[in-house]
């Protein structure tokens, strides 16, 4: 009888070649993960950001508006802000519950409101024509609001 050599061919991948693949994978998935942390960190801050300068800006147009003077309170250590008129809070302001602004929450949790400086104080007053009474600025986690007195004109650094 006559013994014929066949060829085998593998139709499926070796150990070491699937370990290969999984130890590219985790490295892959590992860079992703740091740079998709990071960009959301950054993502977080301009949230957080924009809504301190539109609530600004709104607080300003109200004052004006209104013929009254307004004034953002905020808390450091809450992380958060309340606006207030000559009668109190104004518990009806937009994003607010009750009053109050919290940049302490699931969305913002890694936010960190450092400091908050006008002229010594940790509010800002705007006058019923919608001046600001007093310069200073908001240090967040790596940037700073910076808001000019009279124009109110704002700047992130």
């Amino acid at each position: 009888m006559l013994k014929t050599k066949t060829n085998k061919t593998s139709d499926g991948f070796s150990l070491i070649e699937l370990v290969i693949i999984i130890v590219l994978i985790g490295i892959i998935s590992t860079v992703a993960l740091t740079r998709t942390n990071t960009g959301i960190d950054y993502i977080k801050e301009q949230i957080a950001i924009d809504q301190i300068t539109y609530d600004f800006d709104l607080a300003r147009s109200m004052a004006f508006a209104q013929g009254r003077t307004i004034t953002i309170k905020y808390n450091v250590d809450n992380e958060s802000y309340s606006v207030h008129n000559e009668l109190g809070i104004i518990t009806d302001f937009p994003n607010s519950e009750n009053g109050v602004v919290s940049l302490d929450n699931a969305y913002l949790k890694s936010l960190d409101i450092k400091a908050v400086d006008f002229g010594g104080e940790s509010e800002i007053t705007f006058s019923p024509s919608g001046d600001l009474i007093s310069g200073g600025s908001i240090e967040l986690n790596s940037k700073t609001i910076d808001i000019e007195s009279i124009s109110g004109k704002w700047q992130v650094n």
